[in-house]
């Protein structure tokens, strides 16, 4: 026996079809909804305290540089065959240390050359000096003219002026010869020679060597403006006193503290840093020019600032963090400005005041504002969550 279904049958399964999801959707929802108002109306329960306070200082971090507080590179201020050196790369100098020679033997003719010139107008100049006098006591007896008097004076002042001019040159064939006896400038380790003996160098040669000083030396860093106003602020505009310190590649600590040599007069526009150097004495030789060493700034005397723990905010260094706190036994959102982490605990500038009640453990319980929440004490919370599990 065959079921036959009329067309009013199917246009009402159809109905049913459509209109059974429908009515579904709605109760379930309705269901949901009635649900999730009863959690709602029922009390999280929480654990609460107020921001903490610390004393700290506040500090900021950053990469160094090692550079020489002093760098020469040497070159010969006379030409001539490179003759001798005096020391070996690497060795340190003392400040007027010869270091090279350069054939002195051309330098000291033409020392001996200008002396014998300066001796030769000294004589001249002796022997007019003489003429001039007896020219100047004949006159006062009329037996010779105003004219021969004037002319023993020219001859007099012209060879004055050879004798200087002598003497000058005679000056400068010194200098010329003591600059072929090449000294170190400074105090410091001394480099790979550029240039070896037996070569032919000029002042446009370039450098013989390179002399570093190593005691005492700059570290050289850049801070970011709002680190670098974060420490100026902490030490009352007085950078000087800002102690700086320096870790090697490991985290091992120099055993040195610096001070603060050196500050930018402008933020790099490019960077948003600002350039500062700090100064170290280096009697060890420990920090050598060229290497990079982590560099922390911190600030003379501890500041007051307020904190609360790292696993009670929400939200992330992008969208910004927020806290819960309870006011009338309802949740509150406030939203913080944090800056340093010390101790798993946030350094909060501004958004909560110390007389706060932050929600401090089942934060995860709480979502949106006005939720109504219970306050329980830390060690009932704890065992709760530990039935729980």
């Amino acid at each position: 026996m065959k079921l036959r279904v009329t067309r009013k049958k199917w246009a009402v399964i159809i109905l049913l079809v459509i209109i059974i999801p429908i009515f579904y959707n709605k109760v379930s929802t309705f269901v949901a909804g009635t649900v999730q108002k009863k959690m709602m109306s029922m009390p999280k329960e929480v654990v609460v305290d107020h921001p903490g306070e610390k004393e700290v200082y506040i500090s900021a971090d950053a990469t160094g540089r090692v550079e020489a507080k002093y760098s020469v590179d040497v070159i010969a201020r006379v030409p001539g065959f490179l003759f001798k050196k005096y020391f070996k790369e690497g060795d340190f100098v003392k400040k007027g240390q010869t270091i090279f020679q350069i054939d002195p033997r051309e330098y000291q003719i033409e020392v001996n050359n200008a002396a014998a010139t300066v001796n030769q107008y000294s004589a001249l100049l002796k022997n007019s000096q003489q003429e001039l006098n007896r020219a100047n006591a004949l006159i006062k007896e009329d037996l010779i003219s105003r004219s021969d008097v004037d002319s023993s004076l020219a001859l007099r002042n012209q060879n004055k002026a050879l004798y200087d001019a002598a003497r000058q040159k005679l000056e400068l064939a010194k200098v010329n010869l003591s600059y072929t006896n090449i000294k170190s400038p400074i105090d410091g380790r001394i480099g790979k020679v550029n240039i070896t003996e037996g070569n032919y160098v000029t002042a446009t040669s370039g450098a013989l060597v390179n002399i570093s000083s190593t005691n005492p030396v700059y570290v050289a860093f850049s801070l970011k403006s709002a680190d670098f106003i974060k420490i100026l602020r902490a030490s009352k505009h007085e950078l000087k006193d800002v102690q700086v310190k320096i870790r090697f590649e490991g985290g091992k600590q120099y055993d040195k503290t610096g001070t603060i040599d050196f500050v930018d007069n402008q933020i790099d526009k490019n960077s948003g840093s600002i350039a500062l150097r700090g100064l170290f004495e280096n009697p060890k030789g420990w920090l050598v020019p060229g290497d990079y060493l982590k560099v922390e700034l911190v600030a003379p005397e501890k500041v007051t600032y307020m904190t609360v723990p790292q696993a009670c905010t929400k939200g992330d260094a992008m969208s910004g963090y927020y806290v819960w706190t309870v006011k009338n036994d309802k949740a509150v959102r406030k939203d913080i400005k944090v800056s340093d982490s010390i101790d798993n605990n946030w350094v909060v500038e501004s958004g909560l005041d110390k007389d706060d009640v932050v929600v401090i453990a089942g934060v995860q319980n709480i979502s949106a504002d006005g939720q109504k929440l219970k306050i329980i004490d830390n060690e009932e919370y704890i065992k709760k969550l530990n039935a729980g599990k």
